[in-house]
């Protein structure tokens, strides 16, 4: 076996030693919980408060990303057909006016994102 190098110590030799120990979550081991207890009598508690607290930050957001992905396509749904509309609106506006080349524009324009759903409907099939 080659040799250790200088820093750490060889096998079984104990001086010299560290130990490492990682946990998850937002809670510590109980036996680590007791060493703050004997520190400080507050320190479990406030660590438990602190968890419930992380928990319950957690849950907010979760709360507030499934409201936006209930919410966003509804609000998309909304501008599109309000831009439809402005834009139908706007063509005849403009087809009255005389402008009939920019009013057929518009409105084709207006017709475009029905138009290509259409056709991804038919790809798909």
């Amino acid at each position: 076996m080659a040799n250790p190098p200088q820093n750490m110590p060889a096998q079984g030799e104990q001086h010299g030693m560290l130990v490492q120990e990682i946990s998850f979550g937002p809670l510590p081991d109980p036996a680590v919980l007791e060493e703050y207890k004997n520190a400080d009598t507050s320190f479990p508690e406030r660590i438990m408060r602190m968890a419930e607290a992380h928990n319950q930050a957690d849950v907010n957001t979760k709360n507030r990303m499934s409201l936006s992905y209930l919410i966003t396509p509804i609000i998309g749904q909304i501008f599109t057909l309000t831009l439809g509309i402005g834009g139908m609106l706007a063509g005849i506006y403009l087809a009255r006016a005389g402008f009939s080349t920019v009013a057929i524009a518009i409105i084709a324009c207006c017709f475009s994102p029905v138009i290509i759903n259409i056709l991804r409907g038919l790809r798909r099939k």
